[in-house]
């Protein structure tokens, strides 16, 4: 399995929390080729544990899926103008956009 260092640090608040949550409730989707749910449910808890920092090796595919989540919730909460009268919502999607992109910039070529 390859694997990349992580690279940005991802700061927790409630509304960061909320959505890590869900995303381990959605990982129920994800095609499980080489125990990959299970990979992205314990690399997302460790995320909510604060136990990820820049230096930690993540498998590139659950970095992949998980820059995929990022970018979706940004999409929801933030770039397609959703949540206009909940500004926490809209602030907390800018969060999850900003750190899609800077793991975008270090990952390119993993990252869509």
């Amino acid at each position: 399995m390859n694997q990349v260092k992580f690279g940005i640090m991802f700061k927790l608040n409630d509304y960061a929390l909320g959505e890590l949550d869900s995303f381990v409730e959605c990982a129920d989707n994800l095609e499980d080729v080489n125990n990959l749910r299970g990979r992205y449910i314990d690399f997302v808890n460790a995320v909510s544990a604060k136990k990820v920092k820049p230096s930690t090796l993540v498998d590139s595919d659950v970095l992949a899926v998980f820059a995929d989540d990022l970018h979706n919730r940004a999409c929801i909460d933030y770039l397609e103008g959703h949540w206009e009268q909940q500004p926490s919502t809209v602030t907390g999607g800018k969060m999850f956009y900003s750190r899609y992109n800077k793991l975008k910039k270090l990952h390119g070529s993993l990252i869509r």
